[in-house]
């Protein structure tokens, strides 16, 4: 394998394939990025077993073949010669980088031994890029804790012509849901958080227009098609909750406020509830909110701030954190946060901010 390639280039394309290579791994191929050189193309292959990124790149091909080379090493490498043309060829497994007056060789592994990563012959489901981007909002909600793997998921689902994409840890909830223009197959699956983030990622790297997801052959990996790369992910197998009866249906009162305002006295209370599990109480009154928290160590705070409140008052506890993410993530400048009752679920709404909502379960008080 030789080929040319522009420093400008290579440098961002092996730089976001390497970041799905060797976490977590115990495998030294798990390590290095496949590198195959066809058709004037070069393919660049990474994975960590779960989630698989290819990204195929313009090069002046000079001998067609294929290597593996340590990841880091070659971003390393790439990202301190400057903006250059490198010339890379590889000949049983040893890696030859030239550019300018350096010239270096890299130990590689045979390609034989990579593992072949899913793709999809299928056209799948299409989306705009914002459609995607817009799950950026939501994917603070999934689980981290791997004790119950469902929860770190997002539930993807399409039909009736709308895609709703669905995160909980079981203390609190975000939803999307989006009218698609155009009519496309019924779709569902749970796909990993850790693959929404490195699509979104990718997406606000490179110019990408449409996203196109599809299952693979086998039906247990997802693929997302993003112009000059994929990414492919295994699905999480498992049964997701009834996210839609977590939704309350009645509401007692509501309340308008500005994000900012509650954003900033959230804060303030976070720092007397840091000792007694984060909860804070919120008093939801005729014309505004008192927020109130206490430790016996610290001391205790009482912050009242503007809102316009609609129906009953009421006294709700809830754990600071929880809210503060919630409410940080909304994308208004003013929110509509509906209660139920002291030991129902808030349910908080960006004001137009169509289709997206958070759930936020209360705390029971002593």
């Amino acid at each position: 394998m030789k080929f040319k390639a522009l420093q400008q280039d290579l440098l961002p394309a092996i730089s976001a394939v390497a970041r799905s290579v060797g976490i977590r791994s115990t495998l030294p191929i798990l390590d290095n990025l496949l590198l195959s050189a066809q058709n004037k193309k070069l393919k660049i292959a990474g994975t960590n077993l779960e989630i698989g990124v290819i990204k195929f790149l313009t090069v002046d091909v000079l001998e067609e073949g294929e290597t593996t080379v340590p990841a880091k090493t070659l971003v390393d490498l790439v990202s301190n010669i400057g903006q250059t043309t490198i010339e890379i060829e590889s000949q049983n497994n040893i890696t030859s980088l030239q550019s300018g007056k350096l010239k270096a060789q890299i130990n590689g592994i045979a390609p034989e031994e990579f593992p072949v990563i899913p793709t999809s012959k299928e056209n799948g489901v299409s989306f705009s890029k914002e459609v995607i981007q817009s799950t950026s909002g939501i994917l603070f909600a999934a689980a981290v804790d791997e004790g119950r793997p469902v929860l770190t998921g997002i539930l993807t689902e399409v039909k009736d012509n709308a895609l709703d994409m669905v995160a909980t840890d079981g203390f609190r909830l975000a939803h999307r849901h989006l009218k698609l223009p155009t009519a496309v197959k019924q779709f569902k699956s749970l796909i990993p958080k850790r693959t929404y983030e490195e699509v979104v990622r990718i997406i606000s790297e490179e110019e990408v227009d449409q996203v196109s997801i599809a299952a693979s052959d086998d039906q247990n990996q997802i693929i997302f098609n993003l112009g000059q790369t994929l990414v492919s992910s295994r699905l999480i197998e498992g049964n997701f909750p009834s996210w839609e009866k977590i939704i309350p249906k009645e509401t007692t009162s509501r309340m308008l406020i500005d994000k900012g305002d509650f954003l900033k006295a959230l804060k303030l209370a976070a720092i007397f509830a840091r000792n007694e599990a984060n909860v804070l109480v919120l008093n939801v009154r005729e014309k505004s909110l008192v927020l109130e928290s206490s430790t016996r160590e610290l001391g205790s705070q009482e912050n009242e701030i503007d809102a316009q409140v609609e129906g009953d008052e009421v006294k709700i506890a809830f754990n600071s954190k929880f809210l503060h993410d919630a409410i940080s993530n909304a994308p208004a400048t003013q929110l509509m946060v509906e209660f139920s009752g002291p030991l129902s679920p808030a349910l908080i709404k960006p004001v137009g901010v169509e289709g997206l909502e958070y759930i936020v379960m209360p705390v029971r008080l002593s």
